[in-house]
Formats: C-alpha cells, sequence, structure tokens
C-alpha cells in the first residue's frame, strides 16, 4: 500500500517515518500480555487468604481458573463506568480495549494474585514494558501488618532476582502515600483510599534470553472486616519508542503525546541540550523534518516505580 503523496505519516521515535513503523512492531509483546483478548490466556490466577503470622503479614496463594468477581475483565467498549470508591475509569485510560480487577469489596481475609511468565528473545537487548494498575483499599487502621495491601513484583527468573525499582507494596497505614486521595463515598465510617491510574516502566534492557515474570497481588486485612483490591493492565507495546503523531503537510502544528500515568513528564531535543515541555503532550512548530527524534523522560510518584526514558 502506498500513502497519498500529501499526506506524512510520522509515528514513532516521537516522530520518524514510516519505515521505521514496521521495525518497531517487529518487536512484539507476549501474546495476551495485554489482556486484549478479553480472556486470561497466558496468564496464572490464584486465589488464596491472608493471615497474621508472628506480626508479619503472609499470604498464601494456590493457582486457580479465573474466580467470578476476584478476577474480573474489564471492557472499554461500551465501557464498565467508573470505580463507585474513586471515581475513575475501571478501564485503563491508556488506550486499550481491556484491563482486569484483582480482587472485590468484600472483604473476608481474602486473597488474589495474577502472573505471567514470557522469554525475551535471545537477539533483542533492548526490551522495556510499561503496566498501569489503580489502588482502592480501607484504611481501618490497624498494626501495618494486618492492613489490606496491594503487592506489585517484577521477577528475573533466569537469575532469581527481583527488579526493585519497578516492585513494591501499597499499605494504608495512617496517612495519605503519594498519589492517593480519600473517597468521597466510602460507604461506612471506614476512610477508603484511592489511587487513579499510573504507570510503572520495567527496562529490562540487557534481560536478552531471561525469563521474566510479572506478579501482581491482592489482600483485604486479617480481621475479615476490611478489603482492599486493584485494577491492572499492560501496555501493547514492548518498547522505548512509541506511536508519536501523524500530520498533513499544510498543518502547522502536531502534538506529540507520552504514555497516560505518570506523575510528571520532561521533553527533550535529540541532544537533550534543550527542555521542550513539562507536559504528557507538547506542541511543535513549525512542524519536525522527517527523521527527527525526540525524547521524554517519564517520571513516577516518588518511591513507586523508575524513572525511565522514551524516545
Amino acid at each position: 500500500m502506498q500513502f497519498p503523496p500529501y499526506r506524512l505519516q510520522l509515528l514513532v521515535l516521537g516522530l520518524l517515518l514510516c519505515h521505521s513503523y514496521y521495525a518497531v512492531n517487529a518487536q512484539e509483546c507476549p501474546p495476551n500480555i495485554d489482556f486484549e483478548s478479553g480472556t486470561f490466556n497466558g496468564w496464572t490466577c490464584y486465589t488464596g487468604s491472608t493471615a497474621e503470622v508472628n506480626g508479619q503479614n503472609v499470604i498464601t496463594l494456590f493457582p486457580s481458573s479465573p474466580t467470578p468477581g476476584r478476577h474480573t475483565m474489564m471492557s472499554a467498549f461500551p465501557g464498565d463506568g467508573v470505580d463507585p470508591y474513586g471515581g475513575f475509569p475501571v478501564n485503563c485510560p491508556n488506550g486499550s480495549g481491556k484491563s482486569m480487577r484483582l480482587g472485590n469489596n468484600a472483604a473476608g481475609t481474602q486473597a488474589e494474585g495474577i502472573s505471567y511468565e514470557f522469554t525475551i528473545p535471545a537477539n533483542q537487548d533492548i526490551y522495556s514494558l510499561i503496566y498501569h494498575y489503580a489502588v482502592v483499599f480501607q484504611d481501618p487502621n490497624h498494626e501495618i501488618f494486618q492492613q489490606p495491601r496491594l503487592e506489585l513484583e517484577i521477577t528475573n527468573v533466569s537469575d532469581n532476582s527481583v527488579i526493585y525499582c519497578s516492585s513494591f507494596t501499597f499499605i494504608p497505614y495512617g496517612s495519605i502515600l503519594p498519589g492517593f486521595f480519600t473517597s468521597p463515598n466510602p460507604g461506612t465510617d471506614t476512610p477508603v483510599w484511592c489511587k487513579n491510574w499510573s504507570a510503572v516502566s520495567v527496562n529490562l534492557n540487557g534481560h536478552a534470553g531471561k525469563t521474566i515474570r510479572l506478579f501482581f497481588k491482592t489482600a483485604d486485612c486479617t480481621f475479615r472486616r476490611h478489603f482492599g483490591y486493584a485494577y491492572i493492565d499492560v501496555n501493547s507495546e514492548c518498547n522505548s519508542e512509541f506511536v508519536g503523531a501523524s500530520f498533513c503537510r499544510d498543518d502547522t502544528v502536531v502534538n506529540v503525546t507520552a504514555p497516560f500515568g505518570y506523575q510528571g513528564y520532561k521533553w527533550f531535543d535529540n541532544n537533550f541540550t534543550r527542555i521542550l515541555g513539562t507536559q504528557q503532550t507538547i506542541s511543535l512548530s513549525p512542524l519536525p523534518v522527517p527523521g527527527t527524534t525526540y525524547a521524554v523522560e517519564v517520571i513516577p510518584y516518588n518511591g513507586y516505580g523508575c524513572l525511565d526514558t522514551l524516545y
């Protein structure tokens, strides 16, 4: 197929010509890591419970089939609405069609998990992915080891090592965590903490041939009365290069948008000598020449994710 002569397509590395777009798309993510089939194919689901053991929180999980109400597929079309506590969309606003909810608001010391293992191709030393999460849990002000929680864990299985800057645990405990807010509709006297959709970059450069595991876990409080649950999604691209924008030859400005869900953004020219903007979207005028590369530094919420640079 040949594009009409009056139209330019500038799609990746911030802005590049079409032949580069095809080269980038050859680096595909593992099948259904983004839930876009509308199923849990490729994922392992878990159910179990949480308990306090000698002053420690212990989550016990067992592999299971997808369990209604505990592993719930969400759809953007026609749309499943907003979370009743947080008011944010239950499907990730990253442009995907499917996301999933892990856990529920039923409490009862329930715990849930979902994991995905894949091996990075041996010839792909440049590899990355972005996952998104949103969180809802009650804060009954128990001891910290008794509280509801969300655990996000990324592991290099081949080397038996956790990728720590992309792995962390959320536990409500008396004061608001970065990026959280209290629900205006808690339903009871117990406060409910919510975190809108946020993104975490997982830089896997230098991990060619390694097996990687994503593992997400939720758990209620250990007293059976208070709940915790989360929403999860993974981007459909596994590359630090992202789709930028397209424009026509007679346009005077083009907007380029970085991936959704970070606390902050910082755009640079290709030499990193000039800051072009600090918002998710930048407007470029006059139009850049074909072959121009831009970089954007994506800044996670403090202490929850890795600083990364995308192109």
